[in-house]
């Protein structure tokens, strides 16, 4: 079953936008079974627009979808141009227009004159309709190929994709696709490749992909035959054991929060150059309060001494970014929470701050349970938003094969 994708929108190929949409779809026709061949972006003009269509028309697609461009505005002209492509003419749907009045009408808005080109539907062809939305999609027959228009809004496109489209393109895969990813942190791409070398070179028929972020790196294995997957998953996961965490959308910290669950097991955490980001991931995850008692964000030396305890002679002494200080901080916001364990991210994130001693991206981790305190250290990059995120991971990640192995 062959995608091809068109995404419009100027934004996109100025970089004002991230074309996250396209990205989006691809995961998801790909788990179905699919291969994108093709994707395209083209600015908000219709000759572009009849350009990338004809350019998929010609590699005959099963499915063409287009996203962007379903919009009140004047530069809103997908739809346009896209009756004038496949020769349908349009009407105005007054039960629709009825509907976006009451809409508009609920939140005490009087709805725009423009809005009135939302209601134009084809003669030819059929609506699909958006939950979320007042932008209609519309989904048409040319050459073979089965034409989708949604809107560009990410929240409205996912909720056509789910309700309407993904299943319609389910029922018409003959062949699925078994895929199985597994998520690894804690360990670079490069090392994980040359780890699993020998099943990974063995006639295991399957494909694999390697998907690396600043999280960690997941590893997608797909074939038509479920006992394949199996097969190599089983191998792998003697290879790697806890340096898998998940599979499919798992996170790390959905892991982590299940697992303290399970295990009534309580923490409590103490950040100072993450900012509260460990404990924003922790609280993401439903039934996080079960397991989460607190956490305090002591960004500065005062903070520290005066919020949650630390000595101010560690600090003078040793620096805020220290073993010695992570290990009060983990200490300490336990014993305050009166928690299992107490967690606790002292660093550098940069770009300014660091010196030859103590560099940018210099990170103590801190994690203390009733009986010990450790400490580990890591050494990041220069980027800041980089090092928060992978100290938020790396801290996240001692905590969750802690409490798998407790």
């Amino acid at each position: 079953m062959n995608i091809a994708l068109l995404s419009i929108g100027n934004e996109l190929l100025s970089g004002d936008a991230l074309n996250t949409n396209a990205a989006w779809i691809g995961r998801k026709v790909t788990e179905l079974g699919c291969l994108v061949q093709r994707q395209i972006t083209v600015p908000d003009d219709g000759p572009s627009i009849i350009d990338g269509l004809n350019r998929f028309i010609d590699s005959k697609p099963n499915y063409i979808i287009i996203t962007g461009g379903l919009g009140p505005t004047d530069d809103d002209i997908t739809r346009t141009t896209l009756f004038k492509f496949v020769g349908t003419d349009a009407v105005f749907d007054n039960e629709y227009w009825s509907v976006l009045l009451e809409r508009f009408k609920r939140f005490g808005m009087d709805i725009p004159e423009s809005n009135r080109n939302q209601a134009l539907v084809p003669t030819s062809g059929e609506v699909i309709p958006n939950p979320v939305g007042s932008a209609q999609g519309f989904q048409f027959k040319v050459d073979g190929s089965i034409l989708v228009a949604l809107p560009g809004v990410p929240a409205e496109m996912r909720s056509m994709m789910e309700q309407t489209v993904i299943p319609m393109i389910a029922k018409s895969v003959k062949e699925p696709i078994i895929v199985r990813t597994l998520r690894t942190t804690g360990i670079p791409e490069s090392a994980l490749i040359e780890r699993i070398a020998d099943p990974i070179d063995s006639d295991h028929k399957c494909n694999i992909g390697y998907y690396p972020s600043l999280y960690g790196v997941d590893i997608r294995i797909s074939s038509i035959r479920q006992d394949h997957v199996d097969g190599l998953s089983e191998e792998l996961y003697s290879l790697l054991g806890f340096i898998i965490y998940g599979e499919g959308k798992d996170t790390i910290e959905h892991v982590i929060v299940h697992s303290a669950i399970e295990k009534h097991k309580t923490v409590s955490i103490a950040e100072s150059c993450t900012g509260g980001l460990i404990g924003h991931r922790i609280t993401e995850i439903p039934g996080s309060s079960t397991m989460f008692k607190g956490g305090l964000v002591v960004y500065s030396n005062a903070a520290k001494c005066m919020v949650l305890g630390v000595e101010q002679m560690c600090i003078d002494s040793y620096g805020a970014v220290s073993a010695e200080t992570a290990e009060q901080m983990a200490t300490n916001v336990m014993e305050k929470f009166g928690t299992d364990y107490g967690l606790s991210v002292s660093g550098i994130a940069g770009p300014g701050g660091g010196t030859d001693g103590k560099p940018v991206g210099l990170v103590y981790i801190g994690l203390a349970d009733p009986s010990n305190t450790e400490v580990r250290e890591y050494k990041f990059g220069t980027d800041r938003k980089r090092n928060k995120v992978r100290s938020s991971q790396a801290a996240l990640d001692w905590l969750r094969v802690t409490l798998q192995n407790d």
